[in-house]
């Protein structure tokens, strides 16, 4: 069985960050070929471009964005999931938006239906926006956007750590975070820059952050487990195993790391038996550091 402590792991970060990064990288201007003219010719207002921490503090009109006749209006790249890719919810985790099914007396109007719903929140609220016009594109209900400069800043940080500038990634998030409010794509790129480039005690808070901000992301946890670990800190460690293993439900996509990970816990105490029978169980289900070496 391959030791799980001696891998770079970067996938279950890239499945969580790399989505993301694809969608804002358009949204802080970036072109392809097929989309120039659109973009040249659709680009976000002045107003939203510019948004920084104090552009919202004024009060919203009452039923600003929850009304067909009162919808947001912000006018954006390449239609309106550019702008709700960059919503903050009041806790700093990131907004999870789904187009609604479109109305026809909507569409007649350029408006669309959006539900939106924060990291902890059962239910999601329809969010009603025409990204056609120029208007307020400030967000209701306490939600905040990411403004442009932070996220250049953080595509910056990405870039710079892809090529090995740990020391520019890190000064490049910092002036994003300076830029924008406390959110869960900042903290959880910065925990993770630090875990992987072997700095795992600092790495510890930006991911306790990340989970605060989004308990209903079992990745933040189990990343937070590992730079627990890699610290020295694992009865931390060992617990959030043991609970992720009890919560998520067998076909979740974390399983079988989890039961590679517990199947060196028990290993290292003495549990031969059931370590391999539970590694034989993640290798089945695809997790290669639990397979026999060949």
């Amino acid at each position: 069985m391959k030791t799980a402590a001696r891998r770079i792991r970067k996938s279950l970060e890239l499945k969580v960050i790399v989505g993301i990064v694809a969608l804002l990288a358009a949204c802080s201007g970036t072109r392809s070929g097929g989309d120039e003219a659109l973009t040249e010719h659709a680009v976000d207002c002045p107003a939203t471009q510019a948004l920084t921490l104090q552009s919202c503090t004024a009060q919203l009109p009452v039923g600003y964005g929850s009304l067909p006749s009162k919808p947001l209006e912000w006018g954006a790249t390449r239609a309106g999931a550019l702008y709700f890719g960059r919503l903050v919810c009041p806790n700093g985790g990131l907004a999870m938006t789904e187009r609604a099914e479109t109305r026809p007396e909507l569409s007649a109007e350029g408006t669309e239906a959006w539900e939106v719903r924060c990291p902890g929140d059962p239910t999601p609220r329809t969010w009603y926006a025409t990204p056609r016009r120029c208007g307020n594109p400030c967000p209701p209900d306490g939600l905040r956007v990411i403004a442009q400069p932070a996220l250049q800043r953080y595509l910056a940080s990405v870039a710079a750590f892809e090529a090995a500038d740990i020391q520019l990634a890190l000064q490049r998030i910092d002036e994003a975070v300076a830029l924008a409010p406390p959110n869960e794509l900042l903290t959880l790129w910065k925990g993770t820059m630090l875990e992987q480039s072997g700095r795992p005690l600092e790495a510890v808070p930006y991911y306790e952050a990340a989970v605060r901000m989004n308990p209903d992301e079992p990745a933040h946890k189990l990343f937070l487990a590992r730079a627990q670990r890699a610290a020295g800190h694992e009865p931390p460690y060992r617990a959030a195993i043991d609970d992720l293993l009890a919560k998520l439900p067998t076909g979740h996509p974390l399983v079988p790391e989890l039961q590679c990970l517990k199947a060196e816990l028990l290993n290292k105490d003495g549990k031969t038996a059931e370590a391999h029978a539970l590694a034989a169980t993640a290798c089945q289900a695809g997790h290669a550091d639990c397979c026999p070496e060949r």
